[in-house]
């Protein structure tokens, strides 16, 4: 039978936010070693300078307006050299060891990339330029939203990461409704023959078993007296009837059975072509949750706009009471996509959407593009390959560090 869950509060707050604080305090240590590593000369178009003896190449990363490229300018003894003069190559290693080499071709005063540069832009770089016959060399670093924190630090506070991988996208509709007993488990208990309630053994609450003896009854034609057992496992709801009234026609008892119950969802005219019976649905109602498929649906009298989707649930642990409003999303159709990650990954900085990947102990931002979701997984278009790692849990923490580091920046 389906199990029902429920949501459990957070516990050992106090130890999560030490070391929360511990962990900033590490990973602001380290940011801030980083920026004065990567402290670097600026050129008049706002790139990077290399510098060797007498000569000066400015690299700069161009995104204005167009796909992201390099641009290169060279001086030589604080003169301009020409395009014609000089040649450069240069190979980025990304997070992952991923190599690309990117050549450059003349434009104007300058050399620019030959292919765009795609993102994320954050990796080693090693520049090779042969300026008027003579070969200079250059590395540096340029990560952009990489973090480092050892891995037990990681497990401590919760960082938790998952494989990119294939996976289905449920499209789905929701419903709302209530929980109701199961009419087959709702017994009114009447006289079999008019007469004297002589004896009403159950009270409102009381468990009884099927043939367990309810009351006894004098018949008025007989004067006899004869039993009524239970037919049904359950508990008494209502008892309308007393020892000493007369029995006619009218319920003595009501007995109800609520370890079966029914989710009795509402569905609109205008979704009922997408509702069939057969179809998953996940049931929630505050702190609780379950799920099941639709058993039936029911069309009434034809006079609403609304047909009832009937989902039968295991009750065992009576936590689903008849009357409680309850939510619903059922799932109508299916897609298998190449990409998926879990939602719970998803960061917003500067109005993108990001996930960070890991590599042993380094996590680094990468831009993603996103497909259809179903509220738990979303489709990925582009920005990340099968197999890489990516957080799945607590990625907040990461997302605030960047942030507190660009914060810093533009003081």
């Amino acid at each position: 039978m389906i199990k029902t869950t429920r949501k459990k509060p957070y516990r050992y707050l106090f130890l999560m936010l030490s070391l929360i604080v511990y962990l900033f305090s590490l990973i602001s240590s380290a940011t801030a070693e980083e920026e004065d590593e990567e402290s670097f000369p600026i050129g008049e178009h706002g790139g990077r300078l290399l510098i060797e003896d007498d000569v000066v190449v400015e690299l700069l990363l161009y995104e204005r307006g167009i796909a992201p490229v390099f641009r290169a300018w060279v001086m030589r003894q604080g003169v301009a050299v020409t395009p014609g003069e000089w040649q450069i190559n240069v190979e980025l290693m990304r997070l992952g060891d991923e190599e690309e080499s990117i050549s450059f071709i003349a434009e104007d005063d300058f050399l620019t990339s030959s292919a765009a540069i795609e993102p994320p832009h954050s990796f080693d770089v090693e520049v090779n330029a042969r300026i008027q016959g003579v070969s200079y060399e250059w590395e540096f670093e340029s990560h952009q939203g990489r973090i480092e924190i050892d891995s037990e630090m990681a497990k401590q506070v919760g960082i938790r990461v998952s494989q990119v991988t294939n996976g289905i996208i449920h499209q789905t509709i929701p419903l709302y409704g209530k929980i109701t007993p199961d009419p087959q488990q709702i017994s009114y208990v009447t006289a079999r023959y008019p007469g004297l309630i002589k004896s009403i053994i159950p009270a409102i609450g009381d468990e009884v078993r099927a043939g367990e003896l309810l009351l006894t009854i004098e018949a008025n034609d007989s004067l006899r007296t004869y039993e009524i057992l239970s037919p049904i496992d359950g508990v008494v709801i209502e008892r309308p009837g007393n020892t000493g009234e007369v029995a006619g026609e009218q319920s003595l008892l009501t007995i109800a059975n609520y370890q079966i119950v029914w989710a009795n969802l509402n569905v609109f005219l205008t979704d009922s072509q997408w509702i069939k019976p057969g179809q998953v649905v996940s049931i929630s109602m505050g702190g609780l949750s379950t799920v099941g498929s639709i058993a039936y649906l029911n069309p009434g009298k034809g006079l609403s706009a609304q047909i009832q989707a009937i989902i039968i649930l295991d009750n065992s642990d009576m936590q689903w009471i008849p009357g409680m409003l309850v939510e619903a999303e059922v799932t109508v159709q299916e897609f298998e996509v190449p990409l998926v990650i879990t939602n719970l990954a998803l960061q917003d900085i500067g109005g993108e959407q990001i996930v960070f990947i890991q590599v042993g102990e380094l996590y680094e931002t990468r831009k993603v593009e996103l497909g259809r979701t179903d509220g738990n997984l979303t489709e990925v278009l582009g920005g990340l390959r099968q197999g890489e790692r990516y957080v799945v849990e607590n990625s907040y923490l990461l997302k605030a560090d960047l942030q507190k580091s660009l914060a810093a920046d533009d003081d």
